[in-house]
């Protein structure tokens, strides 16, 4: 089975007074739709993809908050450069500052989700880290993060640098999360390193400009 949401993003200025307060991240409305497409069956113990069946049902659409922060293009070569896979880099990193969020507001993982990478699909995957309120209407938390947005890519930094679970798709510590709509695949947790460090340095340079 595979699902997403999709977000149509407005602007949203807001005044800030921190250290962030020229951030490149933004926190606006947004439309969240799932679609369903059909779902696989699975051979248990090896997970080998017996069949596949396809279904035709309504999406399920409401509308929500989001707050996000574009990777620019230079990150996205860097990371291909070293035959890194980008998605599964972005993928990671969304991850990470999930993992991050409740140490400095209050909320359950549960509240946000990130846009997860289909493990099936290879298209065109959004070229930025963003999260997304799960409850429609939206309860306010991606408007007390954007502000903050940085200090969290700079602690899920951390994170994935201090973690040593040695492995390229992570561990439960760093970047695969129980909520992920896509099963924790699709992940590269040096990838995601490369892509928060490349924002953070951008963010970094248009705050000094």
């Amino acid at each position: 089975m595979h699902d997403g949401p999709i977000l149509m993003a407005y602007p949203a200025p807001t005044k800030l007074s921190n250290q962030f307060s020229r951030t490149t991240a933004r926190a606006d409305p947004c439309r969240v739709t799932t679609t369903w497409f059909g779902f696989y069956r699975i051979q248990k113990g090896c997970n080998t993809i017996l069949d596949k069946v396809d279904l035709q049902l309504p999406k399920y659409s409401y509308a929500s908050q989001a707050v996000w922060v574009p990777v620019p293009p230079s990150i996205i070569e860097a990371v291909k450069s070293e035959n890194l896979e980008y998605r599964a880099g972005l993928h990671a990193a969304s991850h990470a500052v999930l993992h991050v969020v409740p140490l400095r507001i209050i909320c359950n993982l549960s509240d946000l989700a990130p846009e997860c990478a289909d493990p099936h699909d290879s298209s065109y995957f959004p070229e930025r880290i963003l999260l997304y309120d799960q409850h429609p209407g939206g309860t306010g938390i991606c408007i007390q993060i954007q502000p903050i947005f940085m200090e969290l890519l700079a602690t899920a930094l951390e994170l994935l640098t201090s973690c040593h679970c040695g492995e390229y798709d992570g561990c439960p510590n760093c970047v695969q999360s129980f909520c992920c709509r896509s099963y924790n695949e699709v992940l590269h947790k040096d990838a995601a390193i490369m892509i928060i460090k490349g924002v953070l340095d951008a963010n970094k340079s248009r705050s000094s400009s």
